[in-house]
């Protein structure tokens, strides 16, 4: 489904980012041209349609994408970041 036309060239960008297990770091920079609030409403939204799954953090650090993400740590830490 990642690769239909029906699916918006950002998800498939965020989609293939996610699942070559790229640091957050990495996708942060690869996204730095978009604002932080369409990527949150990206995964959001590829999160309802099943893409991707949101899961408890496993440690403070581990936002690396590799395993497991939490949407609402990543907006948790964009809020502290002011």
């Amino acid at each position: 489904m990642s690769q239909s036309a029906d699916v918006p060239v950002e998800y498939r960008r965020v989609l293939e980012l996610v699942g070559t297990g790229a640091h957050a770091a990495v996708i942060r920079a690869c996204l730095r041209s978009h604002p932080y609030e369409h990527i949150l409403e990206w995964l959001t939204r590829l999160e309802q349609v099943g893409l991707l799954e949101s899961v408890p953090q496993a440690g403070a650090d581990d936002l690396d994408f590799s395993g497991n993400f939490s949407r609402a740590a990543l907006a948790a830490a964009h809020d502290a970041r002011g």
